[in-house]
């Protein structure tokens, strides 16, 4: 799409509802090949919205939110556990828990846009890696990830909501590029 750019901006809680959306549009979109289609017709949007709304306002130690924008509409966002939310693995390790494009608005340059943006914050942050997990089955994610330099670090569960296998990538933080 000709003279339309992606803007990025850190989310703030009124993106709470536009958040939601995207993460409904995301699971119905993208997982209806991996997820039961019932579990997808009862995903738990309310507790989503009271979560993302609560994350938007009080923000835990270094966790952060950031949103894209194609010509002022709404388009994706990213949310970072910062350390991340699985204490074994270190407290310099995030979480990019999320990351959701609406679909109509994918391979228009959303999704680095936001990556790109996360990995910069991280970078000034006292993090050396960041991981992430997605289903095994999702080969469009995983293409995605693997071409932004994310690797796979063999781990895998079975994700609680869907029974879907869930598969563990990891990224080194890259170093600041801001003069300190």
């Amino acid at each position: 799409m000709q003279g339309q750019s992606v803007q990025v901006r850190a989310a703030t809680p009124d993106d709470t509802d536009a958040i939601v959306a995207v993460t409904v549009a995301g699971w119905r979109t993208a997982y209806r090949d991996i997820v039961a289609q019932e579990r997808l017709a009862d995903l738990p949007v309310a507790r989503w919205r009271h979560e993302v709304h609560v994350g938007l306002r009080r923000p835990v130690e270094d966790a952060f939110s950031v949103v894209a924008e194609i010509d002022g509409e709404f388009a994706g966002y990213c949310f970072v556990a910062a350390p991340s939310r699985e204490a074994a693995l270190g407290p310099n390790v995030a979480e990019l828990v999320a990351i959701y494009v609406a679909p109509d608005r994918w391979r228009q340059g959303v999704g680095a846009a936001l990556m790109g943006a996360a990995m910069d914050r991280l970078s000034k942050l006292p993090y050396d890696q960041v991981f992430l997990w997605t289903f095994k089955e999702n080969a469009p994610a995983i293409s995605f990830y693997e071409r932004h330099g994310w690797r796979a670090d063999g781990d895998k569960k079975v994700h609680p909501r869907s029974q879907a296998m869930a598969v563990r990538f990891r990224h080194r933080v890259p170093a600041s590029t801001s003069p300190v």
